[in-house]
């Protein structure tokens, strides 16, 4: 990181695009916690008492990635040090994908996808109750659908930031959704069970039962994702969803992922979809780079 009076500035990995990123960070109208203004990202921060506005752009000359202030608020040490390691995280700049790349050259699935979505990187939700609760919302609707759930969530108990007459949300706190109400929650057009499991994960959160650290020190993926699925509400693709791109576990594979099905049978011409033995075979040759291969190919769909 490169301090500089009025920006960060963040070295970039090889194998990055900022404009892959910017495509498919453009792909859907109804995302609620960031905007994309003239190949800029702009996303609101809370940092203790503080909220920080950041415009987020990237310096193709010198490959680097700029953040600056917008709203009235000065750089901290620690406003510096969580936006840092939340965008960090959110566009996954720590990770070498040249053995991702190395092992596409001969799989006939994602040979194509890398050619197609050279330097994309796996854009991730950093924050656990995002990820956790977005989980929850996308179970068995559509994707429009669950962004839809997510904006009407977030602007209803989120926190809003107005800037030059935009607001930017910051997402809702566990802390906040652990004390309403089931019939609050209906409100939103969710179903009774997701209102529920809403309810009881915030509570576990706030009670410290469940916690993004927790999961960070299972040593693979399936381990993980057993103990995910104890929690009420949590199935393996919420699981796997939440460990891919939360957590970054790189073995991360929601097998039964009606998205993933759709996509390998669309690369591999087949006449329906894979079958479990099919997919166990695919987890198998891509193993740490399971949840790339799953984020590459939904991009081929979304």
């Amino acid at each position: 990181m490169i301090n500089e009076k009025d920006s960060l500035k963040l070295n970039t990995p090889a194998l990055f695009s900022w404009g892959a990123i910017l495509n498919y960070l453009n792909r859907e109208h109804n995302e609620v916690m960031f905007e994309v203004i003239d190949d800029k990202v702009r996303r609101a921060f809370r940092v203790g008492s503080d909220t920080y506005l950041c415009e987020i752009s990237y310096n193709e000359t010198k490959q680097l990635i700029e953040i600056t202030v917008l709203n009235e608020q000065s750089w901290t040490e620690k406003s510096m040090s969580e936006i840092v390691a939340f965008i960090t995280d959110w566009f996954d700049l720590n990770t070498d994908l040249e053995p991702f790349y190395r092992l596409a050259e001969t799989d006939t699935i994602l040979k194509d996808l890398t050619t197609k979505f050279t330097g994309l990187r796996m854009v991730g939700m950093p924050n656990f109750y995002e990820a956790i609760t977005w989980g929850i919302f996308g179970q068995q609707i559509n994707l429009g659908y669950t962004y839809t759930l997510k904006r009407r969530f977030t602007e209803k108990y989120g926190e809003s930031l107005l800037f030059e007459g935009e607001k930017y949300w910051i997402y809702p706190t566990a802390e906040k959704i652990a004390s309403v109400s089931i019939a609050e929650l209906l409100e939103l057009k969710l179903t009774l069970r997701k209102a529920e499991y809403l309810i009881d994960i915030s509570q576990q959160i706030v009670a410290g039962k469940i916690s993004k650290a927790y999961y960070s020190n299972f040593q693979n993926n399936d381990a993980a994702e057993k103990a995910m699925t104890k929690i009420r509400g949590i199935g393996p693709w919420t699981a796997n969803y939440v460990l891919m791109r939360c957590l970054r576990m790189g073995d991360a594979f929601p097998m039964a992922d009606i998205g993933l099905l759709n996509g390998i049978k669309v690369i591999e011409n087949l006449e329906s979809k894979p079958d479990e033995i099919h997919m166990k075979i695919l987890k198998e040759r891509w193993g740490p780079w399971c949840s790339y291969a799953t984020f590459y190919i939904w991009r081929l769909l979304y």
